[in-house]
């Protein structure tokens, strides 16, 4: 330290900030209507063909339903665990 030794490649460290890669099914149209419902105190709704691609371009999940996390706290980033309920999340 402070110097890298390259370490990290052999403890598997990685630092994208990106969600672990899933197998997911292809939907059976990429288009249509896409509604999004803020709930309650919680997180965003999305109903309808929705992709969830990362920064880099990564599909990390293909649905027609899923929640989004918008308070910041999932430890499941992008996708909501009640987190929301633990910190008290108002919106």
């Amino acid at each position: 330290k402070p110097f890298c030794d390259n370490s990290h490649i052999k403890a598997g460290f990685t630092a994208t900030g990106e969600p672990p890669l899933k197998e997911a099914q292809v939907l059976e149209a990429r288009d249509g209507p896409l509604n999004v419902t803020p709930t309650a105190n919680g997180p965003l709704k999305l109903e309808g063909n929705a992709e969830i691609v990362t920064g880099t371009g990564h599909t990390v999940a293909r649905t027609t339903k899923v929640f989004l996390c918008r308070c910041g706290h999932s430890a499941n980033k992008p996708f909501c665990d009640g987190s929301h309920k633990r910190v008290g999340f108002v919106a």
